[in-house]
């Protein structure tokens, strides 16, 4: 649930009327991207997925991670 709650914060927050209003729905598509980086250390430390896979997932999402936060910082730069 939360690899699908990110990109429809994102889309909620883009059709906000305000720029605040949009960091704020991408503060909660940040919390549910870590949410996700989580799970993802759960299933290796449970070994049902290999290690090699949740590392190539864990560094695409932290790259995600990083965009979403610039994106973030951009729009707060830009206030209404």
């Amino acid at each position: 649930r939360c690899a699908v709650s990110i990109p429809a914060n994102i889309a909620e927050g883009a059709s906000r009327k305000t720029s605040t209003e949009f960091a704020r729905f991408l503060d909660i598509a940040l919390g549910s991207s870590f949410e996700l980086e989580t799970y993802f250390r759960i299933v290796t430390d449970l070994s049902i997925v290999p290690e090699e896979l949740i590392h190539d997932l864990c560094n695409e999402l932290n790259i995600i991670q990083k965009r979403m936060n610039a994106l973030r910082e951009s729009i707060l730069k830009t206030k209404d």
